[in-house]
């Protein structure tokens, strides 16, 4: 099973990957890699250069749109794979969908947007037939850029129900959020790798950025799990970044939020 290394502790149990059963990806390339491991900086080192990526499911959960911005001029070309698991006669198989290791040129673009199907397609004379797979939950996504950084971020798909039991979360034990949402409505949980927006001046990252795709305008308590004493959840909406009133409390930052679907921790 491949390992996703910017959010590791969400494979380094047995939960995520107990009983998965891997199949052949739905569109693959020839040539294409398992992911290799590469060295880390400290997000509050990099968070300027990141790229913003969002990824938004579809409501029927069938497709998954990729989105990233803020692409630096340098980087002349992507690869990505995206893996997901789904059910398959009574467990879990591991499907994925990449550029099988060709880059993609950019032509000197700073964003990059694709659909991709949870599923298979046969497609004749303009016509396709889709083959759905069930019960996509959770999955990887990894960025490699030419002449860039290679990046990573696991994600989990979540009913809007779950927001206000159990709370949306990527599984890593570092963030979470509660909100109360349409009951049926889905939405994805991942860390967005980048900012859409620098934080204001003389703030220092400490921990990824999280978002909740799509976006929504409800209120929220967010926490993020830290050995900080002292630190401040940022959250950005239409107007901006704004710096929440935030309690230290157990190793955990909790705050309220109201109109915001991104958050991060910060000093």
């Amino acid at each position: 099973m491949k390992k996703i290394l910017l959010l590791a502790a969400i494979f380094s149990g047995a939960v995520f990957l107990s009983g998965c059963a891997k199949k052949e990806p739905a569109e693959t390339l020839p040539g294409q890699t398992a992911p290799t491991s590469i060295p880390t900086k400290p997000v509050e080192e990099t968070i300027k250069e990141r790229p913003y990526v969002s990824l938004n499911v579809s409501s029927d959960n069938h497709w998954l749109t990729i989105d990233i911005k803020n692409i630096r001029k340098e980087m002349t070309a992507l690869e990505y794979e995206l893996t997901y698991f789904a059910d398959f006669e009574g467990s879990k198989i591991e499907r994925g969908v990449s550029t099988g290791g060709v880059p993609v040129d950019l032509n000197g673009a700073t964003e990059y947007s694709k659909k991709v199907l949870f599923g298979s397609a046969s497609c004749t004379t303009g016509t396709c037939k889709y083959k759905y797979d069930e019960n996509v939950t959770e999955g990887a996504l990894s960025i490699k850029f030419v002449g860039g950084e290679k990046y990573e971020t696991a994600y989990r798909i979540q009913k809007g129900k779950e927001a206000a039991a159990d709370g949306f979360s990527t599984g890593d034990g570092v963030f979470m959020l509660k909100a109360s949402l349409p009951t049926n409505s889905v939405y994805l949980i991942a860390s967005s790798i980048g900012l859409l927006a620098q934080l204001p001046p003389g703030v220092i990252a400490k921990s990824l950025p999280y978002a909740v795709f799509p976006s929504f305008s409800g209120k929220a308590t967010v926490s993020f799990k830290t050995d900080l004493s002292r630190a401040v959840i940022y959250a950005y909406n239409s107007s901006g970044w704004q710096k929440l009133a935030t309690i230290i409390s157990d190793n955990l930052a909790k705050a309220e939020s109201s109109g915001a679907s991104l958050f991060i921790l910060a000093q």
